[in-house]
């Protein structure tokens, strides 16, 4: 399991925690009652998460092969892990906008075009790779990266990190901080 996983669930189990620990021994049938209306809505906020997920591996690499959707992903991830970045993968996808006009963190979802992806195999795809890699199953063949961009561009800001591995079309980086939890090293896909 990956280490942004782990990290992910003890966020989650951290969180619970404290919710947990203002419930007071005269209160259990509310506690009880709250418990249930917490793992419901759990249930839906997780769901929610995954959707995010899925529409950004669909938006940002639908065309990708299956280890670049898969790095893709596993970057939201990652920076959910990263105390620098929102704790979600909806709020880290969100993260910037509408105050970074076109400097989204990923572009589709400024860019002006409908969200709403095509009910195609690429989307099927899409759903069924998020759902694997947020339960943490595969690696990331990122080795914990935190930016990407497609090999078409050139920004500015990558040469202020350090290259990682060139995935599909997409070229990852790291920024030499040391994770809370570093990722397992990783052989990278070639190119």
């Amino acid at each position: 399991m990956g280490s942004a996983i782990r990290t992910i669930r003890r966020r989650r189990l951290e969180r619970y925690a404290a919710w947990a620990g203002t419930a007071r021994a005269g209160l259990s049938r509310v506690v009880a009652g709250l418990a249930l209306l917490f793992v419901s809505g759990a249930e839906a906020g997780l769901h929610r998460e995954i959707g995010c997920l899925a529409l950004n591996i669909y938006f940002e690499a639908r065309f990708e092969p299956e280890a670049g959707r898969r790095a893709v992903a596993h970057v939201v991830l990652n920076r959910v892990a990263d105390r620098r970045w929102p704790d979600t993968p909806c709020r880290v996808i969100a993260d910037g906008f509408p105050d970074a006009g076109a400097l989204c963190q990923f572009s589709w979802y400024c860019d002006g075009k409908s969200n709403r992806p095509k009910r195609d195999r690429q989307w099927r795809d899409a759903q069924q790779l998020a759902r694997g890699v947020y339960w943490g199953r595969g690696h990331d063949p990122t080795g914990g990266a935190l930016w990407y961009h497609a090999d078409y561009v050139d920004p500015g800001w990558r040469y202020a990190l350090r290259r990682g591995p060139q995935i599909g079309r997409h070229i990852f980086y790291h920024d030499g901080a040391v994770p809370e939890h570093p990722p397992p090293r990783v052989r990278a896909a070639d190119p």
